[in-house]
């Protein structure tokens, strides 16, 4: 039986299977729901104190997100992932958060710019803090979807989306060390840096290798984050 700590219920004024499946997903890139973990309607929509049609359509929607597999027949279940899976989708968003990049650098405003600054200044006063590191992860996602949306495409945002849940999934963030921390912020100086230069390309080849850096770093981490090793190298 699913037994959710972090939420009792769904918020007023928001559609219920919306709500449903925020509080899901939130779970699931905390960790809280592990990959391979079933998902019963009847269960959840008890947590929720909601009916089972908003968490049947819940489960639709994170599964169109790559978060959970509705097996038929079965009960719906976290999704797991390989190596392999992680090496794909991380060198997808490779490739579009560096055109998301190189389109967002002309069209950047100037409160963006400064978004992206205090974002680089908040992510720099935590990496030497071990307790922080879920700050940090939410700061990175700060810095990535603040270029994520200057590049103003809904079609592009929602496959960027598709290509981040797995490494949330895995939380593989929180095995970063101090090292892996400063590299990360050092790209993140960097890609501000051309950003603010308005120079697409720089941006957009900066973000790209950022991503496959970050992928790698996932990579080597894994058989400590799942358990599983299926025989790929750390890097590509």
């Amino acid at each position: 039986m699913i037994e959710l700590a972090i939420s009792t219920g769904v918020p007023r004024g928001e559609k219920t299977s919306v709500a449903a499946a925020r509080v899901l997903r939130e779970a699931i890139f905390s960790g809280e729901l592990r990959p391979g973990q079933t998902l019963g309607e009847e269960d959840l929509a008890r947590q929720l104190g909601i009916s089972r049609t908003p968490v049947r359509e819940a489960l639709l929607l994170l599964r169109g997100e790559g978060l959970v597999e509705t097996p038929p027949n079965r009960q719906a279940a976290v999704r797991g992932f390989t190596a392999h899976d992680l090496r794909e989708m991380h060198s997808l968003r490779a490739l579009l958060e560096g055109y998301a990049a190189r389109t967002a650098a002309p069209n950047l405003s100037a409160e963006q710019i400064t978004a992206l600054e205090r974002s680089v200044e908040r992510y720099a006063a935590m990496t030497d803090n071990d307790a922080m590191l879920g700050e940090l992860v939410a700061e990175n996602f700060t810095f990535h979807n603040t270029i994520i949306e200057a590049a103003d495409s809904g079609r592009l945002e929602s496959m960027i989306r598709q290509t981040t849940a797995m490494p949330l999934i895995y939380s593989s963030y929180m095995t970063y060390s101090r090292e892996n921390r400063d590299s990360a912020l050092q790209d993140h100086r960097k890609i501000l840096a051309a950003l603010r230069d308005r120079d697409p390309e720089r941006a957009g080849s900066l973000m790209k290798a950022h991503v496959l850096w970050a992928r790698d770093v996932a990579l080597a981490h894994l058989p400590l984050i799942d358990g599983v090793d299926d025989g790929d190298e750390a890097s590509a």
